[in-house]
């Protein structure tokens, strides 16, 4: 195996898919870590085990540094606007909530919004938020610096644990970076709120896909639950009860045996809102907050795409009408070079940006299938980023290729072309000599129908839709890594396969494009 092959298979491992960590190993070191806040002061105990955890659930402690890093966390009123370091209560009617701050990146600015705390951790942090004072610090710098002492010391297992598995200290405070990096359902955009952005997997997905942050919140904690899930089944088999027991002034709570109910306010399927109290007029109604679109400014809408390209099929229509001798009942071409190397380029034009939104090809090389790859089937290749990339074609494409080489076999004798390229599909100058069509070709074509829009938002649009497809079999997220053409993530052809359940689902997805965008048959010839 080369050293690009073991690049590959390295990426592949800690890629969407990849394997999850050890969870007996990270349920040994979680109990670990919860024996050594057991043995603190009692009355600091609450305030220390909330935080330690949080941090944990955060990835705060890769920021701390020194005691005094650590934040001054404060419970507020619902009806108070969510700001940094914050945490809060809800009650939707059915059962209170602990809710946290969680920062959002949105148009240049941080804004923060209420995060539901994951299930198995509510009971405990709802009664410690609910216990504690408006406006007072969780912990005074003297107890700071205790839990820093703890967090940053050497954690030895216990006699009692020493037959367990465990990870060290590093690894364990990135045990929810981790299980998102592997998570093959989150997205690039919820999975950009969960893990650094120099672990994500593709970094720039995030400037071209969009979701709210209702689905974003939603997302996480679904996330989260899941691989506190993965934790707390671990250490129930591995009958760890006694060491998972978190401890408030007056009472505990089980991780392992406390009782599971959430609120029906995280129930919404899809998504969960934001709400605020809204205390004007002596009321005390329950004011849903609009959601905010995180991600690209520039992603396009489903209605703006689909008018697109019926002016482009129009376009199209039009010139061919232009080229019949007498009219449509004739079925004679003129003698009017100028009018068929208008009406074909056109063509290219049209199938070019089909060819973009139907299969998310990148638009900046030839933009075309290659002629030596192409059978007529759902298989094609491109040369992208200098390798060659593979790509699967939707029937609706693949009869408008077959329709559009009929038409091209037309005007290459027409036009009296001779001149093979490489490429499937071409322009032609007005010297009738084929050329392979620019990105730069395409874009002065699309301004013309649609001012500043480029053609490579179609290749972001079709990723959206790829992330927000719930009609067929759902696709994971190295699904979309593949259809995208992702290849640093060892993607490149040869490097992994497309077994056939997913190339099902795939199929399946693209299938559904066409008509979620009215695309119309075109006849050429």
């Amino acid at each position: 195996m080369g050293i690009s092959e073991h690049i590959a298979r390295s990426n592949r491992l800690s890629n969407a898919g990849g394997r999850y960590p050890n969870a007996l190993a990270h349920a040994t070191t979680l109990a670990i870590m919860l024996i050594k806040l057991a043995r603190v002061d009692a009355k600091a105990r609450p305030a220390m085990t909330a935080v330690a955890l949080f941090m944990w659930l955060t990835l705060g402690w890769k920021y701390i540094s020194s005691a005094s890093d650590i934040p001054d966390f404060i419970k507020i009123p619902a009806t108070k606007p969510c700001k940094k370091h914050t945490f809060r209560t809800y009650y939707d009617g059915t059962v209170s909530w602990a809710e946290y701050a969680k920062p959002y990146k949105y148009k240049n600015r941080i804004v923060y919004l209420w995060q539901p705390m994951p299930t198995y951790l509510n009971v405990f942090f709802q009664r410690f938020i609910s216990d504690h004072t408006y406006g007072t610090p969780f912990l005074n710098l003297k107890n700071k610096a205790h839990l820093f002492e703890i967090i940053k010391a050497a954690w030895k297992t216990p006699n009692t644990l020493k037959d367990n598995p465990r990870v060290n200290k590093n690894t364990f405070q990135h045990y929810f970076i981790n299980c998102a990096q592997a998570d093959n359902t989150l997205g690039a955009i919820v999975r950009s709120q969960l893990i650094t952005n120099n672990r994500a997997h593709h970094s720039s997905a995030i400037y071209y896909q969009q979701l709210n942050t209702d689905r974003i919140r939603g997302k996480i904690f679904n996330a989260h639950n899941r691989y506190l899930s993965r934790l707390i089944n671990a250490a129930k088999k591995a009958e760890l009860h006694v060491y998972f027991e978190l401890f408030l002034e007056e009472y505990s709570v089980n991780l392992i045996n406390t009782s599971i109910t959430e609120a029906d306010y995280l129930s919404q399927p899809g998504e969960i809102s934001q709400f605020e109290l809204d205390i004007t007029q002596n009321s005390r109604d329950k004011k849903r907050t609009p959601a905010i679109l995180i991600g690209s400014a520039r992603s396009l809408e489903d209605n703006h795409v689909s008018h697109f390209f019926q002016k482009v099929h129009t376009l199209v229509v039009n010139a061919k009408e232009r080229v019949l001798a007498k009219g449509p009942r004739s079925k004679t071409y003129l003698a009017n070079q100028s009018a068929l190397r208008d009406y074909y380029n056109k063509a290219t034009y049209r199938i070019a940006l089909l060819f973009i939104v139907l299969t998310g090809a990148r638009p900046t090389h030839s933009i075309s299938i290659l002629s030596i790859y192409y059978s007529g089937s759902d298989v094609v290749f491109i040369k992208d980023k200098g390798v060659l990339r593979q790509l699967i074609l939707c029937d609706y494409l693949q009869q408008e290729i077959k329709q559009y080489l009929s038409l091209q076999s037309v005007i290459r004798t027409q036009l009296s072309i001779h001149t093979e390229l490489d490429e499937l599909w071409y322009t032609c100058s007005e010297k009738n000599i084929p050329k392979a069509l620019t990105s730069r070709e395409l874009r002065l074509f699309m301004h013309q129908i649609w001012p500043n829009v480029v053609p490579y938002q179609l290749r972001h649009f079709f990723s959206f839709c790829a992330n927000s497809h719930m009609f067929s079999d759902k696709l994971y997220d190295n699904d979309i890594d593949r259809l995208m053409g992702h290849e640093n993530l060892g993607e490149r052809l040869g490097s992994d396969m497309l077994f056939s359940p997913r190339f099902e689902a795939i199929k399946g997805f693209l299938n559904t494009l066409p008509k979620r965008l009215g695309l119309k048959d075109l006849t050429y010839v």
